[in-house]
């Protein structure tokens, strides 16, 4: 039996350092039986987290954390192909679920799309909507995922007239939604006024913000999924 610490330490530092070809050779190598996909996904998500700490600190640029992200997405890939699926499911528990999209009247999503992939290395179950979404589309989608979390992107300011009104609709269809806004034409004051229960300043704030505010709404409210 080889030492699982060392294993696990390895796939942490091969993602915090953005060495993918470490992340393969560790999963590649690694015996399902003798380790539970759930502490081979949490050596993978402490890296990640580590490389939030270093672009956080300025040691990381944004390709650098970008890079990260596909070295955890390359260790979740390959653990998936190779574990069986429903063991890896029971491990896993049920992921949070986030909506993410950028607002109808705004075709501006590389933001979005960084903020996707951080959520989904943290790991959320994300489902992307992409850009300039209708409102309608927001709403069906809570329901059909059973979103826990909806996140609205808006880069310009001309759009924003329709976030707020969606964010009141939200709130009248799906109250136990938490809300979580960003984006370049926004700001914390900004997103409080237009009813928003959060503000993510930046990627690196985001994974922080969006399990405040898990932490803040109740299990009964969060259900809506099965609910509706």
């Amino acid at each position: 039996m080889s030492d699982a610490r060392s294993v696990l330490q390895a796939l942490e530092e091969g993602v915090s350092s953005k060495d993918l070809e470490t992340v393969d050779g560790e999963i590649r190598r690694i015996d399902l039986q003798e380790y539970p996909p759930a502490d081979i996904l949490a050596a993978l998500s402490r890296g990640i987290e580590r490389a939030r700490g270093y672009f956080k600190a300025g040691v990381f640029s944004l390709p650098d954390l970008l890079l990260a992200i596909d070295a955890y997405r390359r260790g979740a890939a390959c653990l998936k192909g190779l574990a069986p699926k429903d063991s890896l499911v029971k491990a896993e528990g049920r992921q949070p679920r986030i909506v993410i999209g950028v607002v109808e009247g705004d075709v501006h999503d590389l933001g979005k799309n960084i903020v996707a992939a951080v959520l989904e290395a943290c790991g959320y179950e994300v489902h992307d909507l992409g850009r300039n979404v209708p409102n309608e589309a927001f709403l069906e989608a809570i329901t059909s995922k059973g979103a826990d979390i909806l996140a609205l992107s808006a880069m310009m300011s001309t759009p924003l007239a329709n976030m707020r009104t969606l964010i009141t609709m939200v709130r009248t269809l799906y109250p136990g939604v938490a809300i979580v806004v960003g984006g370049a034409a926004l700001s914390a004051d900004l997103a409080l006024r237009m009813g928003a229960d959060g503000y993510a300043e930046n990627t690196v704030t985001v994974p922080d913000e969006t399990s405040r505010l898990l932490s803040s709404f109740s299990s009964e409210k969060r259900l809506i999924g099965s609910e509706l």
